[in-house]
């Protein structure tokens, strides 16, 4: 009988002494100014996530943040009459565009009983998009057991549409130049750059487009600026983009075509005709930026730039107004733009 009941509960007895790894925890922080929720925002508002990752008993390997956009981030050509527009037919397919994909060196803190696996913390820092539709927002970590957690949230961006023959937007460009060392131990300012996609209206920061070959493939300018100046640059400016073959190829370099025009801020708010881009742009003739035609150089409040994108088979021309400016140690460029759908 003993033996009955010991063989019983020698399975309880070994479950209890066996251990159990504690899986991997992923949390956002919340307070006030963070996103950790579902929520609706402006149109290319400026939001900020703040992710916690532990990785109790196995060590953090990977983080990845995606994002899907429903519809696409295409402007929505709307048909005539507008009666019969129908979201199945005209809206943009979804899009996931993956905006961070890396692996972890997770901290451990000086906690007298830390996790064991680390712990990791990551501001994510981004612009909701430019037209109506939701994003949904995705974080997940791994563990080198390939253990994970997902922690998910929805953005709703309501911003009144029209049958407009544009798509216009206010593009915020803020990059925080880096301070860094030189070996004769003289600081320098080192330059900060942010990607801009101008049919699209979104941004993208410098980890984003990384070896991410295909946002590489998004952007039309690069914000570049070292705190004293500021400039916009298209993929083919080997100054700010270097030739390189592995980490940038050249097939994934737009070809963004820039051209400095003599319009006023009251012309660019005036320019309401798909005709008046493709015309501001020809008017421009072979007004190209010098000595660089792929950078505008040092810009200025109330410029304005006249562009030509190419998009698959297709051909988009805009216009991009600095409605202001402000340089230092956290300069921001912002930009009225109005692009052709």
């Amino acid at each position: 009988m003993r033996l009955r009941l010991l063989l019983l509960f020698l399975p309880l007895l070994l479950g209890a002494c066996s251990k159990i790894n504690a899986p991997v925890r992923l949390d956002f922080v919340g307070a006030t100014g963070l996103i950790s929720g579902n929520k609706t925002v402006a149109a290319s508002d400026s939001l900020t996530t703040r992710v916690y990752a532990v990785g109790n008993d196995n060590a953090l390997k990977h983080l990845r943040i995606s994002v899907t956009y429903e519809p696409g981030l295409s402007p929505i050509v709307y048909p005539s009459p507008l009666s019969t527009y129908d979201p199945a037919k005209n809206a943009p397919a979804n899009q996931e565009i993956v905006y961070l994909d890396t692996l972890l060196a997770p901290t451990f803190s000086t906690n007298p009983n830390p996790p064991r696996g680390g712990e990791y913390l990551f501001v994510s820092q981004f612009t909701a998009r430019s037209s109506s539709g939701i994003e949904r927002w995705q974080y997940t970590a791994t563990d080198v057991n390939n253990e994970s957690a997902s922690r998910a949230y929805r953005l709703t961006v309501r911003k009144p549409d029209s049958a407009a023959v544009y798509h216009s937007y206010t593009a915020r460009l803020r990059a925080v130049p880096r301070r860094t060392t030189l070996p004769d131990s003289v600081a320098r300012r080192a330059t900060a750059r942010v990607f801009l996609t101008l049919r699209y209206g979104s941004l993208l920061p410098k980890y984003a487009v990384t070896n991410q070959r295909d946002n590489q493939k998004l952007v039309d300018l690069i914000g570049v600026t070292d705190g004293t100046t500021f400039r916009l640059s298209t993929p083919l400016d080997v100054d700010v983009i270097k030739r390189n073959a592995i980490n940038w190829p050249a097939e994934n370099r737009r070809t963004t075509e820039l051209r400095r025009t003599t319009l006023t801020p009251t012309a660019f708010t005036a320019t309401v005709i798909s005709t008046d881009f493709t015309a501001a742009f020809t008017a421009a003739g072979s007004s190209e930026f010098i000595p660089n035609k792929y950078t505008t150089g040092t810009l200025a409040k109330d410029q304005v730039v006249a562009f030509k994108i190419t998009e698959g088979s297709g051909t988009y021309y805009g216009l991009l107004l600095v409605s202001d400016l402000v340089l230092g140690t956290s300069p921001l460029l912002t930009c009225l733009v109005k692009v052709q759908k």
